[in-house]
């Protein structure tokens, strides 16, 4: 299971980016996939699924 760190996440309009720092990568997260609520600079772990879009994180849940 991948880990990254919440980059933003807009709460008034439900998505944000997670960001992993070891190769850079940025992933979409909808508020439909959080398990935990999250906020900038949270380190969190998720899954990372694909659609037509492309990827997004899924199963997001803050790390202690």
């Amino acid at each position: 299971m991948p880990t990254g760190i919440v980059q933003f996440f807009l709460e008034h309009k439900g998505y944000g980016y997670i960001r992993v720092p070891e190769t850079r990568e940025e992933f979409y997260v909808h508020r439909r996939q959080l398990k935990t609520p999250v906020k900038r600079g949270d380190r969190v772990r998720f899954v990372v699924r694909e659609d037509k879009h492309g990827l997004f994180a899924v199963e997001v849940e803050r790390m202690s």
